[in-house]
C-alpha cells in the first residue's frame, strides 16, 4: 500500500520493423516488447494536459516544457521507492543532435549496437530519433550491457496479465497514468501486525484485512484530461475486496499518513467494487500528484536535453549564464511545490521536504556558477534539517506520550488517587505541540530559503546582467 505515492512509468526504443509496422498499438504496449530486462511498474504523462490541469486548478503554473509527451517502464524498488532502472521515451519539440548534446551536457558520443548515443556524467544514456526525429529515448542508470538489450532485445519478458492489461490503456483521455505490479509482494503474516491500532479497522480483524490486501495483484492510478478530478484508483486482488468497501478510504489514508505520506483528499473519494476490483475515484491534489511522479526522473532528464539540445554557440560566459538561470529555475520550481504542500502531519511534512531535498541534490550542475551551487546546497541543507528536526520533535513526543499512558493519575494526601484528565486529552495537547513545533520549524527554514533566493537573485542578475 506504501507504493501508492511511489510508482514507475516505462518505455522503450521502437526501433525494430516489427515496432514501427505495428503503430496500432499503444505506446506502453510497445515498450513491454522491447523490455531491456523484466520490470514493474509503467506510465505516461501527457505534459502540456497535466500543465493545463494543474493551471486550471490554481496551482503554480508550470514553465514552458520542451516535451509533449513521457512513457516508461522501470523496475521499482518498492521498500524505498526508487528505480533501480528505469527506461523511457520522450516526444520533444524539436528534434535532438547528439553531438550537440553531449556537448553541452559534458558528455560524450557512444555507438552501441549500431545506434549513436550520448552518455551524460549523470548516469544517464540519450538516444536521439532517427525513425521518429521527435523520439528522444532515455535509460538511467548508464548500464552499458542493459542499453544493449533494449535496443536489441535478447529476452522475453512474460510480464503479469495485470500489467499487460494497463499497458493496453489508450492515452487519448490520459493526462497522467501509472501501473504496479504487486503480484506476490505482500505476506499477510508481517502485514497483519503492521495493520494493528489502525483507527479504520476498529470493526475489523486485522488478520481478515491483512489476507484480502496481501492478495493484491497491482494498482493503477488514472489521471484524466478535463480536471484533476478525474482520478481514478484501482487495486486488482486474486480475490474479493467486498469486505474492504466500507473502510476503504480511510483505511488507505490512514496507512500512508502512517508512512510519512499524506493525502488527505482520499478520505473523501467514492469506492466501488466489481468483482475482484476496488476503484476509489475523486480528486487529486497537486502535492500527491507531484510526490508520485518525483519517484521517477526521466521527464526531468527530457526537459533538460530538450532544453540544451538545440542552443546556439555560446561563449563560456554565456554557457555559464545559462547554465546558472536553468539551475535557479529548477531550484525554485521545487521551492514553490515544497510551499505548496500542504500537510496533515509533521511526518508527512518531514517526508516531503526531504524528497523535495532529494529532488535539488540531483540536479545537474557542470557549468553552473559555484555561487548558484553553494545557494542549492544551502537549500537542499535547509529542507533536510527541517525534516530531520521535524523527525527528533515526533520521536520526542512519542517518548512523551508513552510516558503519559503509564501515568492513570494521582494520590491526593492519602485519599485516594485521581486524574481530572483522560491519558487520551494528555496526549493529543502533546501531539499539537510537536505539529505546531514542526510548523514553526518548516515556516523559519522557508523563510531562510527566501531571503537566500532574493540575495542569489540579485547577485547573479548583477553578474551575467541576465533577470534571474
Amino acid at each position: 500500500m506504501r507504493t501508492l505515492l511511489s510508482l514507475a512509468i516505462a518505455a522503450t526504443v521502437a526501433l525494430s520493423s516489427s515496432i514501427i509496422h505495428a503503430e496500432e498499438k499503444e505506446k506502453i504496449e510497445l515498450l513491454l516488447d522491447r523490455s531491456p530486462a523484466p520490470g514493474n511498474a509503467i506510465g505516461y504523462v501527457n505534459v502540456p494536459a497535466l500543465h493545463k490541469l494543474m493551471k486550471d486548478a490554481g496551482f503554480s503554473p508550470a514553465a514552458a516544457s520542451s516535451v509533449k509527451e513521457v512513457w516508461l517502464l522501470a523496475d521499482l524498488d518498492l521498500g524505498n521507492l526508487r528505480p533501480k532502472w528505469e527506461a523511457g521515451y520522450a516526444i520533444v519539440n524539436k528534434p535532438v543532435d547528439a553531438k550537440k548534446l553531449a556537448d553541452h551536457l559534458g558528455g560524450y558520443v557512444d555507438e552501441v549496437v549500431n545506434r549513436e548515443v550520448v552518455h551524460a556524467p549523470n548516469q544517464t544514456y540519450f538516444l536521439p530519433g532517427t525513425d521518429h526525429p521527435d523520439r528522444l529515448g532515455i535509460l538511467r542508470p548508464t548500464d552499458r550491457s542493459l542499453l544493449a538489450g533494449w535496443l536489441t532485445p535478447v529476452i522475453d519478458v512474460k510480464y503479469t496479465p495485470f500489467l499487460t492489461a494497463q499497458a493496453k490503456q489508450p492515452e487519448a483521455y490520459l493526462s497522467f497514468m501509472l501501473a504496479v505490479d504487486m503480484a506476490n509482494v505482500l505476506s499477510p503474516v508481517p502485514l497483519k501486525t503492521r495493520l494493528e491500532g489502525l483507527e479504520s479497522l476498529k470493526s475489523n480483524s486485522p488478520e481478515s484485512i491483512a489476507k484480502i490486501l496481501a492478495s493484491v495483484e497491482g494498482f493503477s492510478i488514472i489521471v484524466g484530461r478535463r480536471s484533476l478530478n478525474e482520478c481514478i484508483v484501482k487495486f486488482e486482488f486474486s480475490q474479493s475486496p467486498s469486505a474492504l468497501k466500507l473502510i476503504a478510504p480511510e483505511l488507505l489514508a490512514e496507512i500512508l499518513r502512517r508512512n510519512g505520506t499524506d493525502a488527505p483528499e482520499v478520505k473523501q473519494w467514492k469506492v466501488s467494487v466489481d468483482g475482484n476490483a476496488l476503484s476509489l475515484q475523486g480528486p487529486i491534489t497537486q502535492a500527491s500528484l507531484s510526490s508520485l511522479m518525483g519517484i521517477f526522473s526521466l521527464q526531468s532528464q527530457a526537459e533538460r536535453a530538450a532544453g540544451r539540445a538545440n542552443l546556439t554557440e555560446q561563449t563560456e560566459e554565456q554557457r555559464m549564464a545559462y547554465e546558472s538561470k536553468y539551475y535557479f529555475d529548477q531550484v525554485n520550481n521545487i521551492i514553490e511545490h515544497t510551499r505548496d504542500h500542504k500537510s496533515q502531519t509533521a511526518g508527512a511534512m518531514a517526508k516531503w521536504s526531504d524528497q523535495r531535498a532529494r529532488q535539488i541534490d540531483e540536479l545537474g550542475t557542470l557549468n553552473v556558477d559555484p555561487d548558484m551551487i553553494q545557494y542549492g546546497t544551502n537549500v537542499s541543507e535547509l529542507l533536510r534539517g527541517n525534516a530531520l528536526t521535524v523527525r527528533k520533535t515526533n520521536i520526542k513526543a512519542g517518548q512523551v506520550k508513552a510516558s503519559q499512558s503509564l501515568d492513570t493519575g494521582y494520590y491526593n494526601d492519602g485519599y485516594g488517587y485521581y486524574n481530572t484528565n483522560s491519558v487520551t486529552d494528555y496526549q493529543r495537547v502533546t501531539s499539537a505541540i510537536a505539529q505546531g513545533n514542526a510548523y514553526g520549524n518548516y515556516r523559519e527554514a522557508l523563510n531562510q530559503i527566501d531571503k537566500l533566493t532574493a540575495a542569489i537573485r540579485r547577485d547573479m542578475t548583477q553578474k551575467y546582467q541576465v533577470q534571474f
